[in-house]
């Protein structure tokens, strides 16, 4: 063999294990495009709280110095306006507070300030309101006395006002008695509790001073100075800012002559033995005036 046969057998040599080499490398590497291929681990994601929701605030107040209302006072602006024109739809309850004075909201919410208390007790009687609206958490009641404005103001504004109470603060209870007077036959039908009523004839406001319409509630049972025992709504005259001396003009059933007949300042007049049907009737009842 020749010399430089020899020499060229030793560098084939010499490439084949270069070439052996690199495919053992390539293949403990993965090839070329190992490191491409393999998936990388991602960090796992820190877990980051959810922020509470802040919870409403009930907004701050005084009970003592919230103002109660005046049979011969307004009442706050603030408060709605409830105009119906029949009992239909109305819940049938009347709420009692279970502390000597409540606070009274014109809505029902707690971030915002009352605007008004109501008291436990009044003219003779131990409140009781009726009630326009409820749920689980607030109870609507017809305010049982005071103004929302004077006739000569606004007339509109004068009845009909209402407020909201913590549903917590009183107590709801069923009432199925009512009133229903009607101006056009100038009757009242007395509706009992287990349903029987009575129709008994009344006087009613004359044209110049006429009875208030609308729903609204028995307000108390007291002596008047004027009219005896009476039975007063919470209604004032819409056409009259004062009456006899004084600075309101209450609504009220009482003894009186001229049933059948528009003749009073607004008030119902009824004769003696009908008026004894009304006298044990609460505060709360609702009562309705129509046409």
């Amino acid at each position: 063999m020749s010399q430089r046969l020899r020499a060229w057998i030793w560098v084939a040599g010499v490439v084949a294990v270069a070439l052996v080499g690199t495919a053992v490398w390539f293949g403990l590497r993965g090839g070329p495009d190992a490191a491409e291929a393999a998936p990388s681990a991602s960090p796992s994601p820190s877990a980051s709280p959810t922020p509470a929701k802040a919870e409403p605030q009930a907004a701050g107040y005084s009970l003592a110095a919230l103002s109660t209302p005046d049979i011969d006072g307004m009442l706050p602006r603030e408060l709605p306006l409830t105009k119906l024109d029949t009992l239909d739809g109305l819940p049938g309850k009347a709420a009692q507070p279970t502390k000597g004075r409540i606070p009274v909201w014109a809505e029902p919410d707690l971030t915002k300030p009352p605007v008004l208390a109501l008291e436990s007790d009044y003219y003779d009687a131990d409140a009781r309101w009726l009630v326009l609206e409820q749920n689980e958490d607030w109870v609507e009641v017809l305010i049982p006395y005071g103004r929302g404005a004077l006739p000569s103001d606004d007339p509109a504004k004068v009845n009909g006002v209402s407020g909201w109470v913590a549903a917590d603060q009183v107590v709801v209870e069923d009432e199925k008695r009512s009133l229903v007077i009607d101006l056009s036959d100038r009757t009242v039908t007395v509706t009992r509790g287990d349903g029987t009523t009575d129709e008994l004839p009344i006087a009613i406001g004359a044209p110049e001073t006429p009875t208030p319409l609308g729903v609204t509630q028995v307000f108390t049972v007291t002596e008047a100075v004027n009219t005896g025992m009476s039975v007063f709504l919470s209604l004032q005259s819409e056409s009259l800012d004062g009456f006899y001396g004084t600075d309101y003009a209450a609504t009220a059933l009482h003894v009186g002559e001229g049933q059948g007949q528009a003749v009073s300042n607004g008030c119902l007049r009824l004769t003696p033995s009908d008026f004894e049907r009304l006298t044990g009737l609460d505060p709360g009842v609702p009562v309705l005036i129509k046409e």
